[in-house]
């Protein structure tokens, strides 16, 4: 059996929880399934397109700095895959 390369560099957290997120046409909520450093996992049913800016507000992070920007970077049916800007973010 061949087993394949985790891409990643950073190890991916199992994480269940609501998360609420808005572009700049209108707010969402979703729900996390998994998160790193660089990037998050939300389970949703909107449409989105690959590059769309995104802001995110965290549920796994407790700090007041929890909200992020991020950009999608791929979309399924089950959810979308959004890169997060590393650098906290002023709104």
């Amino acid at each position: 059996m061949e087993t394949r390369k985790e891409l990643r560099k950073e190890q991916r957290k199992s994480f269940k929880g609501s998360i609420f997120y808005a572009s700049e046409q209108q707010f969402y909520e979703g729900e996390v399934k998994n998160y790193s450093v660089s990037g998050i996992f939300v389970e949703t049913r909107d449409k989105f397109f690959v590059g769309q800016e995104l802001n995110l507000a965290l549920p796994y992070l407790k700090a007041k700095d929890s909200k992020r920007l991020g950009a999608v970077v791929w979309q399924s049916t089950e959810g979308i895959g959004v890169e997060l800007n590393v650098e906290r973010d002023d709104f």
